[in-house]
């Protein structure tokens, strides 16, 4: 019988005692990252220059003890070779018994959406993230399931301009009332509104998606305590949270845990992982990071 992805990330958990995450979005030199990306090429020594794909299976080979799953953003992925070289990634980061997301925030309209996924899951991907703009979550999550790959979408993202975002009014379908607690609708000139990521939730829930991205809360963003209890109480105990923001950003997870559970949260760490040191970090040194994290993780879940 053919895995959830929620089983596969339950039994990577499991077998690395870890809820980590290695994000895989490693910045070109050129993009001017500084000490955040990939070192310049041309400083290198000859004999010291870096194939990105090399590099990124080193990374993993690293990381791999102390996570449960990577997390590539494929759209760092579009170089010359990237593709054929991400789906070998993929399949290293499988044999190595971890989990496959493509944070991809896949948003167009049906028929473009499943060319996505149609490749996502060529590459090996086992879920992927989705940004319904459209308004199609529900198509989406059918795509996802045709082709047998999990769906994660944005909810509750903790950049600064989704403050004004998440708080807009979504129009209640007509009929549908009855399926929001009726402390959360909004009546405007006698029509039914609920706030955009209570909306989201609750379609997350109802279309059967896999799970939701929540940003981790901290005192540099907007996210709220209240918040994330608002959306627990739209989604079932099954649902994940995917969580970006921790480690680099400043984020913390012990409020999705409570509200989530300790073994729900996927919780993200990119740039802290890939380059503690900066640029120039050694494979030892993200060792050590992804070590860092993980104890550090697994010391506030069992508290």
């Amino acid at each position: 019988m053919t895995q959830t992805f929620r089983e596969k990330w339950l039994e990577s958990v499991e077998r690395r005692h870890s809820v980590l995450c290695a994000g895989l979005d490693p910045a070109e030199f050129e993009m001017g990252r500084d000490n955040k990306g990939l070192p310049d090429q041309a400083v290198l020594p000859r004999e010291g220059k870096i194939n990105k794909i090399d590099w990124a299976h080193d990374y993993i080979d690293a990381v791999a003890p102390f996570v449960a799953s990577i997390k590539p953003n494929s759209k760092y992925w579009k170089g010359k070779d990237d593709i054929k070289g991400l789906k070998q990634l993929v399949s290293h980061a499988h044999k190595l018994g971890l989990v496959a997301i493509d944070d991809y925030k896949l948003a167009d309209l049906n028929d473009t959406n499943e060319a996505g996924i149609y490749f996502d899951k060529e590459i090996g991907f086992d879920a992927l993230t989705i940004a319904p703009y459209a308004g199609n979550m529900e198509g989406t999550a059918m795509l996802c399931k045709k082709y047998d790959i999990g769906s994660i979408t944005m909810c509750l993202m903790s950049n600064p301009e989704y403050k004004r975002e998440k708080t807009m009014l979504v129009r209640v379908p007509s009929g549908e009332e009855r399926n929001f607690l009726q402390e959360d609708i909004v009546l405007v000139q006698g029509v039914s509104y609920v706030e955009r990521y209570r909306f989201l939730a609750h379609d997350a829930n109802l279309f059967g998606l896999d799970g939701i991205v929540i940003g981790a809360p901290s005192s540099d963003n907007h996210i709220t305590d209240e918040e994330l209890g608002n959306v627990r109480r739209y989604v079932d105990d099954n649902m994940l949270v995917l969580c970006p923001g921790v480690g680099e950003q400043g984020g913390e997870a012990q409020a999705l845990w409570k509200h989530f559970g300790r073994n729900n949260v996927i919780v993200n760490a990119g740039r802290a992982l890939m380059f503690p040191k900066g640029s120039y970090s050694t494979v030892l040194a993200q060792k050590n990071a992804a070590k860092h994290h993980r104890d550090m993780l697994n010391e506030k879940r069992a508290a």
